[in-house]
């Protein structure tokens, strides 16, 4: 069955959407909440907190790419799981990509609302005039949470090379951030 047809099963209401979603994308979406959480029943959790979301959703949303909206539904709500579980003991891969993240965009804690805003087109404006590699190292590392190793197989780079495009382009955020806006209260 392709998306369009799994998509009109959830605009008819029909249950058999979401057997349909868990037999088309379930393995890959179990391998992307894997990405976050370690817990077999942390990576049930997370999928069917997707699976929900996605009946809650659809419609009145008609995605256009059915993975990429699941991928979405399913980061949200692994995040959400990291959220609860950090509360007794931090992720080690959310702490490192926050680390990493940190040299360039500013704490949540020390932002309102509108800078969050600000932060969220002056970040897309930024990946918008990376080249098509650049800006698919730094999404698959910041965004789907992929590991140094993965993002080199991927791409075909070394992972040095992979390092430091991450480097490099975390430098160039930076640099974009503060020459564009100022996000500190």
């Amino acid at each position: 069955m392709d998306d369009k047809d799994i998509i009109d099963l959830y605009f008819l209401r029909n249950e058999r959407a979401i057997s349909e979603t868990m037999n088309s994308y379930g393995g890959r979406l179990k391998r992307f909440a894997m990405r976050f959480l370690s817990d077999e029943r942390d990576i049930e959790e997370c999928l069917n907190d997707a699976y929900r979301a996605a009946w809650n959703t659809i419609p009145p949303q008609k995605p256009d790419d059915l993975f990429a909206y699941l991928a979405a539904l399913c980061r949200n709500a692994a995040l959400d799981v990291v959220k609860r579980n950090t509360a007794q003991k931090r992720s080690i891969t959310l702490v490192e990509l926050s680390q990493e993240l940190s040299e360039c965009i500013p704490d949540n804690g020390s932002l309102n609302d509108e800078p969050n805003e600000l932060l969220s087109a002056l970040l897309n404006e930024y990946l918008d005039k990376l080249s098509k590699k650049r800006r698919s190292v730094f999404v698959g590392r910041y965004w789907f949470g992929e590991s140094i190793s993965d993002i080199a197989k991927r791409t075909g780079l070394s992972e040095s090379n992979v390092k430091t495009m991450l480097h490099r382009t975390r430098e160039g955020l930076k640099k974009h951030i503060l020459r564009k806006g100022n996000l500190y209260e």
